[in-house]
C-alpha cells in the first residue's frame, strides 16, 4: 500500500512534468511553424516580384539589342559622304518647318 501511493505520488509528478514538457514542444512547434510558413510566404512574394523584374530586363534587353542592330545596320549602309548629306537634307527640313510654322503663325 505504501508503495502504491508513493509510485502514485512520484508517477502523477512524473507524468506532469512529462505532460508540461510536451505541451511546451508542441507550442513551440506550432510558433515555428507559424513563423516559418509567415517566412514562406514573404519569399514568395519577394520571389514572384524579382520574376516579374527579370522577366522585364529581358524586355528591355531585347529591346536595346534590336535598336543595336538597327542602329549597326544603318551605320553600315550610310557611309560618312551620305551622312554629310543626310544632315544636309534634315536641317533643310528644319528650316523649311521652322517657315511654313512662321506663315502660319502669321509672323
Amino acid at each position: 500500500m505504501y508503495f502504491c501511493s508513493v509510485f502514485k505520488k512520484n508517477g502523477m509528478s512524473s507524468f506532469e512534468s512529462l505532460y508540461h514538457e510536451v505541451e511546451m514542444n508542441v507550442r513551440e512547434a506550432v510558433y515555428r511553424f507559424s513563423k516559418l510558413k509567415s517566412q514562406n510566404q514573404e519569399l514568395r512574394q519577394e520571389n514572384e516580384k524579382l520574376r516579374e523584374e527579370l522577366s522585364d530586363l529581358r524586355k528591355r534587353l531585347e529591346d536595346k539589342e534590336e535598336k543595336l542592330k538597327l542602329v549597326e545596320l544603318t551605320g553600315t549602309i550610310i557611309d560618312r559622304e551620305d551622312k554629310t548629306e543626310l544632315k544636309k537634307q534634315i536641317n533643310d527640313w528644319v528650316r523649311e518647318i521652322d517657315n511654313s510654322i512662321k506663315l502660319l503663325s502669321g509672323k
